[in-house]
């Protein structure tokens, strides 16, 4: 994931994280073809705002103080 997207190789621990955040979003055979996230949380995940790993995101600080 990380070679393909282009981005530095140091960033493999938070692919990781994002593949796990997406294999229990959604159905598995070791579950009877249920969601982890559906199992632990009793609700669909809400996945509106969901992006590929690698793409460009901009940050917002509501709390409007500078660096």
């Amino acid at each position: 994931v990380v070679h393909a997207s282009g981005l530095p190789k140091t960033l493999w621990g938070e692919a990781v994280c994002h593949a796990i955040y997406m294999k229990n979003q959604t159905s598995t055979r070791a579950l009877n073809g249920k969601m982890p996230y559906k199992m632990l949380n009793k609700k669909k995940p809400n996945l509106a705002k969901l992006s590929l790993w690698g793409c460009q995101v901009w940050v917002h600080d509501p709390s409007g103080s500078k660096l």
